[in-house]
């Protein structure tokens, strides 16, 4: 998972307060420029930050689809 100029990474937006994709626009060592893909909002953040919150994210999703998938089995009559 690369941090390259114009990919995007899920973030915590400053500005509009969501988790939303972020545009990588600029790097410079271990800083990056992202842009809020729902506000265009800017901030800059460590690449293991940007990297991290991504990580988090994508774990708390694969849980909330794990439940909905398990309660899904649930819902089924048995036969």
């Amino acid at each position: 998972m690369g941090l390259e100029p114009g990919t995007t990474r899920v973030y915590r937006c400053a500005v509009c307060g969501a988790d939303t994709p972020h545009r990588i626009c600029h790097r410079k060592d271990d800083r990056y420029a992202i842009a809020c893909t729902n506000c265009h909002g800017g901030a800059l953040v460590g690449g293991n930050e940007l990297l991290l919150y991504q990580v988090k994210w994508e774990e708390e999703l694969r849980q909330i689809l794990e439940q909905l998938a398990d309660a899904e089995e649930d819902d089924k009559p048995r036969t």
